[in-house]
Parts: structure tokens; sequence; C-alpha cells
């Protein structure tokens, strides 16, 4: 692994991941797990292959949490596996050069700190502006404002981030936060004015920029 990688994860109860249900959803869109290796008493890692796409998962059956690598595969195999995991959890995490002791200390962390959030829940609602100089607003409660403090300084690490909160009727999305780089033209990316009816041709959607979230991105 020479560049930061992103993995996502979900749920995934311990007897479905050995069992033979497991590898029949996988089959049913051909997709072959190659190898399964006990990294520790309790972490597995994973390596799945389509054609010549391949994606590598880190499992906790202690936490019955996989980190999920954001490759080229991940859409379909999330498709895939749809039907046996208890859900997408919104945990990510950046993995650089592959240690595997810090490495799996740091998925491992992750999930600890974020079932140990979260006594309140977080609610954030975005207002964008309606047209030029017209006001935007961010509504939130603390929970919400604290995490996305959180999601903002990881996006200026990485570059950028995928943010998972709700609006105050319980209905979960995602908020997708991306550092510009000094070589992006702002006059080809489209204006955000909602009064707008029509945007103008041979702009670039905000969704276009992301590399990281680019698979996810493609399922909308």
């Amino acid at each position: 692994m020479s560049e930061k990688e992103l993995y996502n994860a979900v749920v995934l109860l311990e007897n479905l991941y050995f069992s033979n249900t497991f590898q029949k959803v996988l089959e049913q869109h051909n997709i072959v797990q190659e190898d399964r290796t006990r990294l520790t008493d309790y972490t597995y890692k994973s390596t799945f292959r389509k054609d010549e796409l391949t994606l590598t998962a880190y499992y906790f059956a202690n936490h019955e949490v996989m980190f999920v690598q954001a490759s080229e595969l991940y859409s379909l195999f999330v498709i895939a596996v749809d039907s046996v995991i208890e859900g997408i959890t919104g945990m990510e995490i950046y993995l650089e050069e592959f240690n595997q002791d810090s490495s799996l200390l740091r998925m491992e962390n992750r999930i600890v700190n974020e079932k140990g959030k979260c006594e309140t829940f977080p609610y954030m609602q975005l207002y964008g502006q309606e047209l030029w100089h017209s006001p935007a607003f961010l509504l939130a409660n603390r929970e919400g404002l604290l995490q996305l403090r959180e999601a903002i300084d990881v996006a200026l690490q990485n570059g950028e981030y995928r943010h998972v909160t709700s609006s105050s009727e319980g209905d979960g999305y995602d908020l997708l936060i991306k550092r510009i780089e000094e070589d992006v033209e702002w006059s080809r990316v489209e204006t955000p004015y909602t009064g707008l009816s029509n945007k103008e041709e041979g702009t670039i959607k905000p969704s276009d920029l992301f590399s990281q979230y680019r698979t996810i991105l493609e399922e909308e």
C-alpha cells in the first residue's frame, strides 16, 4: 500500500462470516474469497476477487465489524453481501503503508471509540444558499457539531471524508467533505444556489471532485 487507502466498516455477525451462506451470496455476484488469514485471536484478513478486481477486508470477530477497502470492487461487494450484513456503520479510516500491528490497533480503537459515542444522538441539517449573497444555515445539536468538527479534521488531513449524520426526523445521510486543491478551477464547478432552476453547461458536479468515494457516488 503506497498511498492512503480508505476502508469502510460494515457489521457482519461472526457466525455468518464463517458460514457457507456468506460464500454463496458472494458467488451469486461472481465474487470469490481467495484467502482468509487469521492475524490475531479474533482478527482476520480476507482477500476477495472478481475478474481483475480485488478487495481486502479486515474482520474483527470480537466486535463483529469488518473494515472493507474502498476499491473498485467495493460497490458490488456491498450489494452482494447486503442480505447478510447488519448494516453499514459510517465508520471509516484511512490507512497508509500497512503495518499490521499499528493498523489493526487503529481500526479497533475506531470501533471502540464509535461505540462509546452517541449517548446523545447527533442531528444536523443543512440549508444552502438560495441565490447570490443569500445566507446559508447549519442547524445541529452539540453532538452533531462535535462530530462534524472531527470530520473536518480528517478531511483536512486526508483530502476528503464522508461524514454520516442524521436529520431531526432520524433520516441518515452522508455529508461528503472535500479539501479543494489549488489546481481546481472554481469557475467550472456548479454553483450551489438552490434558487437557480438550470445549471450552466460544461460545469463540474461537486461529486466529480471526489476520488476516494467514486464507487460509492456512482451508486447514487
